[in-house]
């Protein structure tokens, strides 16, 4: 069955809000995951230097949790190569404002009545030539999740679901 150009826009609307979100999303939990790497192991070892009494089963899972921490911080892309996981970062910021842009664009068409088929075409060019830039740039696991659950307190989809 073929969709209409309304449930066309509709569903565009629903694809580049989660996408949008998505890409913030991902680059958030790399901006977390890039701090946490690093200041994890120097928390935990100065813990384990000021209370030299604790017990030994908990100085032992500290002196893991540490050792893990370093261990994925020198083999993490993020933590090796500081201008490349800034650049992911950003690209990811990047697309999820050009996500984002094209959703508030087709709100926009939905609140006028709808497109003209030149419109529905335009949103659509733009939406492949988004979704061809995100190929590079997979929204990861956590990303996606992430969205899922922020995605209906950050942002506003009831105009998608009633029309």
């Amino acid at each position: 069955m073929a969709l209409n150009q309304k449930d066309n826009l509709l569903k565009y609307a629903e694809e580049t809000a989660y996408s949008s979100k998505g890409h913030f999303k991902t680059a958030d939990f790399n901006k977390i995951s890039l701090r946490s790497l690093i200041i994890i192991p120097i928390v935990l070892s100065v813990v384990l230097i000021i209370y030299s009494d604790i017990p030994q089963a908990v100085s032992r899972l500290l002196n893991l949790a540490t050792m893990i921490c370093a261990i994925l911080a020198l083999t993490s892309p993020l933590v090796s190569n500081q201008d490349q996981a800034c650049k992911r970062i950003d690209e990811h910021m990047s697309l999820g404002n050009s996500y984002l842009e094209l959703h508030k664009e087709i709100r926009n068409l939905v609140a006028k009545g709808g497109a003209t088929e030149v419109q529905l075409g335009e949103i659509t060019k733009k939406m492949v030539a988004l979704d061809q830039q995100s190929r590079s740039f997979h929204i990861s696991f956590i990303g996606r999740l992430w969205s899922k659950c922020a995605i209906n307190k950050e942002m506003d989809l009831k105009w998608i679901k009633a029309k």
